[in-house]
């Protein structure tokens, strides 16, 4: 499951300074050259030791499976924050 793009991320505004969460629309392309997109919701958290934690769900369950998607999902999502484009 490779990750297109992530569109309509939205920044939810919670009181945390290390926590930040969001929503999206991720575009997902399966092995078969199917595209999806599925509403997902993600966070990242960035953790005492100077890491950063991407956690994400799916709003609706999806028809395929999640592991290898949400692996490759938290990729993007920390490169994207690392190019600053999640902001």
């Amino acid at each position: 499951m490779d990750v297109i793009s992530i569109n309509n991320i939205i920044r939810k505004d919670i009181p945390l300074h290390y926590r930040e969460e969001f929503t999206g629309l991720a575009v997902l392309n399966n092995k078969r050259s199917e595209t999806t997109e599925n509403a997902i919701e993600f966070s990242l958290e960035r953790t005492p030791f100077g890491t950063k934690e991407v956690e994400i769900k799916f709003v609706k369950a999806p028809d395929f499976p999640v592991i290898a998607a949400i692996r490759n999902l938290k990729d993007f999502i920390l490169l994207i924050e690392k190019e600053g484009k999640l902001y």
